[in-house]
């Protein structure tokens, strides 16, 4: 039986306005994404749904028997689960989870209604993490790379240990979401990071330029928070930044 780290278990907040699928990050939980859920509903009256994506919030050990395809799996049953209840569904993702929820948006345009990606990888992932991926003695694992956070004393909920392997299945799906990008049609709004030691802030512009299909997107620039944007300083300008956009998307 999987053991799931206290505070890493899937959250819902039911709502009767719209649904939103809120998507955590690569080794990371859905601790990081639980209080931007919360507030959409608090705020908005929105249904906030918070999956565990498959190999996160166990173990390191757990992840590594999962890949690219187990985790858009966890984001896939979990959309369809949303849409069948009849609400409109909009989908918000942080880091990978953002990637996935572009891919769900290229793939499920019939389903999403609107997009929202917060500091999500595109293909540029700078030149110690392409070093690593391509050095074929790399070890297997390396030091996590949670709790990038501006705010003092803010800990993510996230694995000590990066599995290198499962690295490279997440560059494939940030490579293969890349290439949908063009495909995505749904409102999209990219929240970006001015200073994120995590993914390089150019990885934005790279996916807003590549949203040929798009006809409205929006592009938000945040100050004060580095990677975890959802658990920092601007967490709650995304939540009325995303609010309100759902909002609008809603009445428009």
């Amino acid at each position: 039986m999987t053991t799931i780290m206290p505070g890493a278990e899937p959250f819902r907040f039911d709502g009767d306005k719209a649904s939103v699928l809120v998507l955590h990050g690569f080794t990371g939980t859905t601790q990081s994404m639980r209080y931007v859920g919360e507030q959409l509903n608090k705020r908005y009256g929105f249904t906030a749904s918070g999956p565990r994506l498959a190999g996160h919030g166990t173990s390191v050990d757990d992840m590594e028997t999962t890949g690219y395809l187990d985790w858009l799996n966890s984001a896939e049953e979990a959309l369809k689960a949303l849409a069948a209840e009849g609400r409109p569904v909009f989908v918000l993702g942080l880091s990978m989870g953002g990637s996935i929820i572009l891919n769900l948006a290229a793939r499920f345009g019939d389903i999403v209604k609107g997009a929202i990606s917060v500091n999500a990888p595109a293909l540029f992932l700078g030149p110690d993490m392409a070093t690593l991926l391509c050095d074929p003695n790399a070890p297997a694992r390396t030091p996590g790379i949670g709790s990038d956070i501006k705010a003092p004393g803010v800990v993510e909920l996230a694995y000590p240990e990066v599995p290198v392997g499962r690295l490279r299945e997440g560059h494939l799906l940030f490579g293969l979401t890349t290439n949908l990008l063009p495909r995505i049609t749904c409102p999209t709004m990219v929240i970006q990071s001015r200073e994120d030691h995590v993914v390089p802030a150019r990885n934005a512009l790279d996916i807003v330029n590549a949203l040929t299909s798009c006809d409205h997107v929006r592009l938000l620039w945040l100050n004060e928070s580095y990677h975890v944007a959802t658990l920092d300083n601007d967490k709650d300008a995304i939540v009325t930044h995303a609010g309100e956009f759902i909002r609008f998307l809603l009445e428009h």
